[in-house]
C-alpha cells in the first residue's frame, strides 16, 4: 500500500537532525515545537523549524508516555474539579504541565515552554505510509505523531521567517 512518498516526509523532517528541541507553544489545541536556537521575532520567539500539530501525538520518554493530545482535557487536580466550569487555558490541564516539567522552563510573556537545557537534540527521524512520523531525541525521548482521521490537516513543518512552501500532512498524506 503507497498511500504517500514517506520519503517525501523524511526529507523534510531530516533538517532537524541535530537541533534542539527549544520551545513548546500551543494556540488552542494545536501543539507547537520550535526546533533550534530561540530567536525573538515580532510577536514572541521561535526556532528555526516549526512543527505545528493538530493529529494525535504523544511524547514518550524512558519511563513511558510523558505526555499527549488528550491530556490537554485532562484537569491537573483529580478531585473536586466542576468540569462545567473548568478551562484547561485558566485552570491548567495535564499536557501543558508535563512538558513544563520536560523543558523545564517557562516565558511568562509568551505563554510557552522553553528547554533550559542541553538536552532534546534531534537524533533521528521516522515516518510510515500513513503520514505519521516519529522523531526521535536524546535522552531516551521521541515525539510520535499519529494520525488517526480521513479529513482536514494532520501536522505541517516549516522554516520560521521566510516565505518557503509549508510541508502539509493532511488525511494522512503528505498535501500537493
Amino acid at each position: 500500500m503507497n498511500v504517500h512518498n514517506d520519503g517525501e516526509i523524511l526529507a523534510h523532517l531530516v533538517p532537524l537532525v541535530g537541533l534542539k528541541l527549544s520551545i513548546a507553544g500551543r494556540a488552542a489545541n494545536m501543539r507547537n515545537f520550535y526546533f533550534s536556537d530561540i530567536r525573538a521575532v515580532t510577536g514572541g520567539t521561535v526556532g528555526e523549524y516549526a512543527l505545528h500539530i493538530q493529529c494525535p501525538w504523544r511524547i514518550e520518554g524512558p519511563k513511558g508516555i510523558v505526555t499527549g493530545s488528550r491530556d490537554l482535557w485532562k484537569p491537573i487536580a483529580d478531585k473536586d474539579v466542576d468540569y462545567e466550569t473548568w478551562d484547561y487555558d485558566k485552570d491548567g490541564n495535564i499536557q501543558d504541565r508535563q512538558i513544563g516539567i520536560l523543558l523545564g522552563g517557562y516565558d511568562q510573556e509568551t505563554g510557552s515552554y522553553v528547554n533550559n537545557g542541553n538536552d532534546l537534540i534531534v537524533e533521528a527521524v521516522h515516518s510510515d505510509v500513513y503520514g505519521g512520523a516519529m522523531i526521535v531525541l536524546s535522552g531516551g525521548y521521541r515525539i510520535v505523531l499519529f494520525p488517526a482521521e480521513t479529513e482536514g490537516e494532520d501536522w505541517r513543518i516549516f522554516r520560521t521567517d521566510t516565505d518557503e512552501p509549508h510541508f502539509v500532512v493532511a488525511a494522512g498524506r503528505v498535501e500537493k
